[in-house]
């Protein structure tokens, strides 16, 4: 659209187009519609108007009341709001921060400021802090905290329009053991920094974040190495023990120790040279080593062959050296101990004859008891049992004879050899052992008219020149001679042909195998000692030790084993007496008594 050229917006395009009014508006000021009214009128409408000459001025003018109605509420709406708008709320300035203590009652004083100068109060918002609160004119904040859980401190400060709020940093100190408070260093921090926990400095003897931990003075092991250290009631002192030996302290005691062996060089070894020297640091002592008595300064090989617990079997030979002993072989040379016997017992046994003197009195069942104890912790499983026999004339039981019963492969001089060498420790004077010639104390089962021979260790009853056995009696021929028969068998004339035939057809196999058995029993029979092979004589030097005692020429000596039957129980015994002029004889004859060349007494 082109402009016009005189600038006036042509019609009827003018935005601004009224209809002109029929009558031109005449201005009327306040005063003049006041004095146009009269008194009456003006003060009712001053009454309805209450007292707003706004409200009058536009009733007067506009000839309506409603009008000049609205204009008032118009006028209060105006002036609340410019009293609103004008109105500053309360501020609290301080304190923004506030330090107290746990278990510790706290006052601080909040300051507030208006600019209205209108009247204040102050509250606490919730959650508020247990035990706090504050005073409403005043602003006193009066609280005790009892543990440092975290919680907030909310302050308001109102007027009769508006209020302000305050949340100060809380820092809270919980020391213990006299601890002092830090508050520039925090040690906790909660609630976005609204809620602080301040550290502690800990007097000695405490430490931890809060000083409720005593210090531990030793933790760093402050005394020798080895050394106890002691914490003392101050709490943050300690003491230390001794010094281990040989150390010595020179200052503080445990603290520093410095070794003073007074067994060591530059100092001469003040013991014996079998002792062992022992240093306290400021004193020394002195003890033998193992295998020596005496004071330590003063030392004594002990002679543990004195008791025969250091060797016990019989097989050994104790030989003692200085501070120890050792047990080699006594009757074979092997320089292992496991090689001086230890095969398993060959069958049959020996029962031989031992007298004993005793240097104490004992009864015979103290004699017996003693002497099993001797020989089985010799002999242990060479030896089988013993009893002993009263002698009838003997007047008391200290003329005991024992009968001991040994495996077969067991002479009677080892037994005397033993004793030789162990009777001082258990009080035996002398001691005699042989071969008990069971034939002549009668102390056998053969019957008449069997004859009965004396062997080594037993006895054979025979009959026609044959062995018996237990069950069977001896009973003469027709020729004088005694011939062997079973007790229950018949010899009536119609059992001639059975008989016969039982000797060829039995007898004569039987005859061969006992030819086997009796070759077997030769070569089982076979000589032999405790530990194998028996030497026709004993060793040299046992042959030096005890030449006074032994005949080693005996035929005794020169012993082989055998499996004769022989019974100890129940029988008799008879009392064995001396006879000289009785002659050497295999046989036993009841008409003398005598002491055979088996047997040997030594005195100890």
């Amino acid at each position: 659209m082109p402009f016009h050229p005189t600038g006036a917006v042509p019609l009827p395009e003018s935005l601004l187009f009224t209809t002109p009014p029929l009558t031109l508006f005449q201005p009327v000021g306040t005063e003049e519609l006041m004095t146009s009214v009269s008194p009456d009128t003006l003060a009712r409408l001053q009454e309805a108007c209450q007292g707003s000459m706004q409200c009058v001025h536009d009733i007067l003018a506009t000839k309506n009341t409603n009008l000049g109605l609205q204009s008032l509420q118009d006028q209060k709406k105006i002036y609340k709001l410019a009293v609103t708008f004008g109105n500053i709320p309360p501020i609290l300035s301080e304190p923004t921060v506030i330090r107290c203590k746990v278990n510790t009652t706290l006052r601080v004083q909040f300051v507030a400021q208006d600019a209205n100068r209108d009247p204040v109060s102050f509250s606490l918002l919730h959650p508020r802090p247990p035990l706090a609160t504050i005073g409403r004119d005043d602003g006193v904040l009066v609280w005790t905290p009892l543990n440092i859980q975290p919680v907030l401190l909310t302050v308001q400060v109102s007027d009769h329009m508006s209020s302000s709020l305050l949340i100060p940093i809380l820092q809270l100190c919980s020391c213990l053991n006299g601890g002092t408070c830090q508050y520039q260093s925090v040690a906790e921090n909660h609630l976005q920094g609204k809620f602080q926990v301040a550290g502690c400095l800990c007097p000695p003897g405490f430490g931890g974040r809060y000083c409720g931990n005593r210090t531990d003075v030793c933790k760093g092991k402050p005394c020798f190495p080895g050394v106890d250290c002691i914490i003392q009631q101050e709490g943050d002192s300690f003491s230390c023990g001794e010094c281990p030996p040989p150390t010595v302290s020179n200052d503080r005691q445990g603290y520093k120790c410095f070794e003073n062996d007074f067994c060591l060089p530059p100092f001469r070894f003040p013991c014996h040279e079998m002792a062992v020297c022992y240093s306290t640091g400021y004193n020394y002592t002195c003890r033998c080593k193992p295998g020596f008595s005496g004071n330590g300064r003063e030392c004594t090989d002990i002679d543990e062959c004195q008791n025969p617990e250091t060797c016990p079997n019989a097989k050994f030979e104790c030989v003692n050296t200085p501070g120890s002993v050792y047990c080699p072989c006594r009757y074979q040379s092997s320089p292992d101990s496991n090689g001086c016997g230890d095969s398993p017992n060959p069958t049959g046994w020996n029962i031989f004859n031992v007298s004993v003197t005793w240097s104490s009195p004992k009864t015979g069942q103290q004699q017996l008891k003693q002497l099993e104890q001797i020989l089985s912790m010799g002999f242990q499983n060479k030896f089988y049992s013993a009893n002993s026999i009263l002698l009838p004339n003997s007047g008391s039981e200290e003329g005991n004879e024992h009968r001991i019963n040994v495996s077969s492969d067991t002479p009677h001089w080892y037994i005397l050899d033993y004793l030789s060498r162990v009777g001082h420790y258990y009080g035996i004077t002398s001691a005699y052992v042989g071969d008990l010639d069971e034939c002549y104390s009668n102390e056998t089962v053969c019957t008449h008219p069997a004859v009965c021979y004396n062997t080594y260790g037993g006895y054979r009853c025979v009959c026609n020149g044959t062995d018996m056995k237990e069950s069977q009696s001896c009973i003469l021929d027709g020729n004088g001679l005694n011939k062997p028969s079973l007790i229950d068998a018949t010899t009536r004339e119609d059992n001639k042909p059975l008989i016969l035939g039982l000797v060829l057809g039995i007898g004569i196999p039987l005859l061969l195998l006992l030819l086997l058995a009796a070759l077997a029993c030769f070569c089982c029979c076979h000589r032999r000692t405790v530990t194998g092979e028996i030497p026709h004589l004993l060793p040299e030097y046992v042959q030096e030790h005890f030449s006074s005692h032994f005949n080693y020429s005996n035929p005794a000596l020169h012993y082989k084993s055998h499996c004769s039957p022989r019974i100890l129980d129940n029988i008799t015994p008879r009392n064995k007496c001396h006879n000289p002029t009785c002659p050497t004889s295999d046989i036993c004859t009841h008409a003398c008594s005598c002491m055979h060349a088996e047997g040997e007494k030594i005195n100890i």
